[in-house]
């Protein structure tokens, strides 16, 4: 890969907005050099003319295997293998061109997603650094039970987590309660239990992979982090005693906020399921008057939208940010949900930041990101490990 070198930048990420204007030497996919007057023999350069640089953005929660139509599970279980495969690739291209140079898939049918992340790996389809949960693990008849292992008893949910782990897993997806997408009205209603939950957490953290677990109210939230996973998804029905609980475990929130409003705002006038939209709009309120809280708090906030969801692209994480921002975030503390906070969820320390050493996963924005974090929407440009992903426009 030929050196790349980024003239006349504005260095901004989660720790804020270096001084001045500066140039980034990027070698081997990695930030090898920040500074003024920098010079490199051989490599390409760009004059980027003062815009802004930053890193690029994760997404904690998403489904490459879902269509993000207004129906989305009723398409996956009319697709063959085959046509998931091929369309799951074209929408982590898609995520890839938005920004999102890293995420977290949280549940697809048998060990797909796997085998995408490895594919992604070696550099045989585009898309970004991928987490990958393989199957949900969740009670017999729990939400996701069709795309999941079903699994009674701390014993049967060890086993399984042990599965998913001999088949590539780098994340582990627990079902702490039923979900909007599960026919039955089980949103909310508790499934695996803490035992079961705990068994699981034991077994990923001994080979030192993340665990996140779906909850959709106060007791499900409550049982997740009590087990000890390492991030609760949606959170739903949480309350101060929940906050205290999650600053005193350091468990984070991935708030997926962006659903739910897609969700209520489009309805069934969509397309999307009527089940869906009922308890949606059940539930929403009940996360908002978590969320907000739990900012102001201070529990992490790791970024994640639910991509693949009713109406909700893998790659729309900037609109998910900007719900964060209009819930009580500063623009700097919403950008570091989406990259430093989603990190060090991950375990990755070579990620989330514009400095030397860091993967040069790279985003040159026309805007300042912490004076609007709307300037993160439509980058100039993307690079993956170094590698521009966009066509540079002629003005650069």
């Amino acid at each position: 890969m030929t050196d790349l070198l980024l003239r006349d930048a504005r260095v901004v990420d989660a720790r804020g907005l270096r001084p001045g204007r500066v140039h980034v030497l990027v070698r081997a996919g990695r930030i090898a050099a920040i500074g003024e007057g920098l010079d490199a023999a051989g490599a390409e350069v760009v004059a980027l003319g003062g815009r802004w640089l930053a890193a690029g953005l994760m997404n904690a929660h998403a489904h490459a295997c879902l269509d993000a139509g207004p129906d989305p599970e009723t398409v996956l279980h009319g697709e063959n293998r085959s046509q998931t495969v091929v369309r799951s690739i074209a929408r982590l291209e898609a995520t890839l061109r938005a920004g999102v140079t890293t995420i977290r898939d949280v549940g697809g049918p048998g060990e797909m997603t796997i085998e995408l992340a490895a594919l992604i790996a070696a550099g045989e389809i585009p898309g970004p650094h991928m987490l990958a949960s393989g199957r949900v693990i969740t009670m017999t008849g729990g939400h996701g039970w069709w795309i999941g292992r079903q699994a009674d008893g701390p014993d049967a949910v060890r086993r399984a987590t042990r599965k998913n782990l001999r088949a590539g897993a780098t994340s582990i997806k627990l079902m702490a309660t039923g979900g909007m997408m599960t026919t039955g009205r089980q949103a909310g209603q508790p499934q695996l239990t803490i035992e079961e939950m705990a068994a699981a957490v034991e077994e990923a953290h001994k080979r030192e992979v993340p665990v996140a677990a779906h909850a959709e109210s106060r007791i499900g939230v409550r049982n997740a982090i009590l087990a000890g996973v390492d991030s609760v998804e949606h959170g739903h029905g949480g309350d101060q005693e929940i906050i205290d609980l999650m600053l005193e475990r350091g468990t984070a929130l991935v708030p997926t906020i962006l659903s739910d409003r897609r969700i209520i705002d489009h309805g069934v006038a969509a397309g999307i399921p009527a089940f869906v939209v009922e308890q949606c709009e059940a539930l929403h309120e009940s996360l908002v008057t978590f969320l907000e809280p739990a900012i102001r708090a201070g529990v992490r906030i790791a970024a994640g939208n639910d991509g693949g969801a009713p109406l909700v692209p893998m790659g729309d994480m900037v609109d998910e940010l900007e719900l964060y921002v209009r819930h009580g975030m500063t623009p700097q503390a919403a950008l570091a949900s989406a990259t430093t906070v989603t990190a060090e969820l991950f375990g990755l320390t070579d990620v989330g930041l514009v400095e030397e050493g860091q993967v040069a996963d790279l985003l040159v924005l026309d805007g300042d990101p912490l004076a609007s974090i709307g300037a993160l929407r439509g980058p100039v440009q993307v690079l993956r490990a170094g590698a521009p992903v966009l066509d540079w426009p002629a003005t650069v």
